[in-house]
Order: structure tokens, then sequence, then C-alpha cells
């Protein structure tokens, strides 16, 4: 059942890519990614997985040194960062299960309390791309289906809203509200600041902005003449997908949502081929950037030990 079980995602993935070529030539998907500036296109993606990479460790030693107390400095966290790169391709919810269990063992903090910090950080990044969500169906022409989009990505928006306004708050005066708010896995999200808050949505903001414009810039890479407001509105969409554990690193999924959303846009051969060399370049280039903290594996094991004993 553990073999079956493994299996499954890469069997989803494999059926999904089956349904996206059976009408599209292969040959003609080989040609336009030999076409393509792929020179130009890697050099700046390799540039943003650095950038991605400083950012994303930056708020790590940030929220769990604010909300856990932990004392997580920025080069401690680098390395636990870029240690997960080598899982997140896999499933992203396997990187976020290791940062757990590495905080666990070498900071004593409780599964729940980490966890409940990541729940929260998620809720920003939900916030973020709602937001560029909603800020790119503003651009486009005023139309039926733009009109369903905006309404989508604003419901997006107010139910990551709400919950920080909910926590934000004593409700003292309803026994079961407050019973609620106080569950141990809410414990960040009560705890936060409109500082915290402000200094996430910064820090977020500028990473899913450098995502924007890589798919932006990518698709004209590969001869997709992919309008600014496009790319906005569709890019937080299609990370979303990809972030889905259904598939590994939403190999599939991702694929069939730039489909949908680019088609006007480019030739079906032209994005199904940045489709696939795209995340499969961001993971090659992330697990490149992971490689050099591997020699910090033995050491984050031995401080755990040591912990234990002491």
């Amino acid at each position: 059942m553990s073999i079956v079980r493994k299996a499954v995602p890469w069997i989803l993935a494999v059926a999904i890519l089956y349904f996206l070529f059976r009408g599209i030539d292969l040959t003609e998907v080989w040609e336009a990614a030999g076409t393509a500036n792929l020179p130009l296109f890697l050099s700046m993606l390799m540039g943003c997985v650095l950038l991605w990479f400083l950012i994303d460790s930056a708020a790590f030693a940030f929220i769990f040194s604010r909300f856990n107390d932990a004392g997580l400095a920025w080069g401690e966290a680098r390395s636990l960062r870029g240690l997960t790169y080598m899982l997140t391709p896999i499933n992203w919810n396997l990187g976020t299960a290791a940062v757990i269990l590495h905080l666990r063992k070498s900071k004593q903090i409780g599964a729940v309390e980490s966890s409940s910090t990541m729940l929260f950080y998620q809720m920003i990044d939900g916030l973020v791309l709602g937001a560029f969500a909603l800020l790119g169906v503003l651009m486009l022409p005023s139309s039926s289906e733009t009109a369903q989009m905006r309404n989508l990505a604003m419901g997006v928006v107010i139910f990551q809203v709400l919950p920080l306004v909910f926590f934000s708050r004593d409700w003292f005066g309803v026994s079961l509200i407050e019973r609620y708010r106080q569950l141990a896995i809410f414990r960040s999200h009560r705890g936060a600041r409109p500082r915290d808050v402000g200094i996430l949505l910064l820090m977020k903001g500028l990473y899913y902005a450098v995502f924007l414009g890589v798919y932006w810039q990518g698709a004209q890479a590969f001869g997709i003449s992919l309008p600014l407001s496009v790319a906005v509105a569709a890019s937080p969409l299609i990370i979303l997908t990809g972030a889905l554990p259904f598939t590994p690193a939403g190999l599939g999924t991702q694929q069939a949502a730039m489909l949908f959303f680019f088609e006007p846009y480019g030739d079906e051969p032209a994005i199904l081929a940045f489709g696939l060399i795209y995340p499969l370049a961001l993971v090659f280039a992330r697990a490149l950037l992971g490689l050099p903290y591997l020699k910090d594996l033995p050491k984050m094991r031995t401080d755990s030990q040591v912990d234990r004993d002491a």
C-alpha cells in the first residue's frame, strides 16, 4: 500500500500530461523549446531563485524568532531553507514538515506551535496571491468572465483578511468563539501585531512579484505574447495549482493551468514547452542552491542530539 500511495501522484501526473499532449504534436513542443531564448530565460531564473531564497529564509528567521522565541538566525534559516529545497519539489507539504521537525528537535518548539506559525505564514501567502490576482483582474478589460474572476479574487482576499480581524479581537462575551480562538494551532494568529503583518506582507509581496515577473518575461522568451495584466491575474492561480499535493512538483496541473490562461496569446506547443521547462529548471536550480547546505545536515542532527541529552 505504501508503494501504491507513492505511485499514485506520478500516475496522476502522467495521466494529465497524456491528456494535454494527446492533441499536440510532441515534435512541435520540442521545436518550440529549441527556438526559445533559453539562455536569457535560464539566467533570469537562476537570479530569481537566489532572490527567492534570500527573501524566504529572511521571512523564516523573522517569523520563528517572533512567534516561537526560536532565536533563529538568518544564517541558520538559510541552511534550513536550502535543505528543504531538496524536498519541496517532491511535495510542498513534505518541505513544511521538515521545517517543523527540525524546529522541534533543535529548538524544542512543539509541533503544534511551529505548525501554527507555518499556518499563519501560509495565510499571508494566500492574502498576497489573492491581492495580486485581484490587481491583475482589475487591469483586464471589463467582461462577464473578468467580473467572475474579480469576485473570486476578492473572495480569496476577504477569506484571508477575516481571520486576521477575528484573531486580533477578544471574544470573552461569546464563550464558544473564544474557546475556538484559544486553540493552540492559532497561537501565532493571536500574537500577530499589525507590524508583523506589515513586514510579512512586504516580504511576500516582493517574493511573489518576482514570480509574476518570471511568468511574464519567461513567456516572452518562448514567443508567447502575454500581457502584463494577464500575467498578474493568472500567475497566482498557476502558483496555487502547482502547490497542490496531487502530483510531484505540480507536474501536469501547472501545465494544464498555463494552457487554460495563456492559450489566447501563443501557440499550444510553445505554452507546453514553457510549462515543462520552467518547473524542471526551477527544481534543478533550487537543488543546486540546496546542495551546499547538505554539509549542515550532520551538524543539525548533532545539535538536536545534544539538546535532547541536555
